[in-house]
């Protein structure tokens, strides 16, 4: 009996790990909303289900972080917007 040939197997990211990567990807302005999208799709890229809910509680989470380290500065008018802090 042959093989059969199987779908390469795409590696399942969690909604934390698809936000961290959002985040450290952060090169100029955007806003919250913006960064819950693109990590949503990328969790959903991974094979899960859409939550943009749950997307933007990770999010926000790490850039509380990131911005805890000095790494991006957020401002907080209706959204929040990211900005990425320039090292000397």
């Amino acid at each position: 009996m042959a093989k059969q040939a199987t779908e390469p197997k795409v590696q399942k990211i969690s909604m934390a790990q698809a936000a961290n990567q959002v985040v450290s990807q952060v090169n100029g302005k955007t806003t919250l909303s913006a960064l819950a999208e693109k990590a949503d799709q990328l969790h959903v890229d991974s094979g899960a289900d859409s939550n943009v809910r749950s997307a933007t509680h990770h999010v926000r989470r790490s850039l509380g972080t990131a911005e805890a380290m000095g790494v991006l500065k957020l401002t907080k008018p209706t959204d929040v917007l990211v900005e990425k802090v320039k090292s000397k």
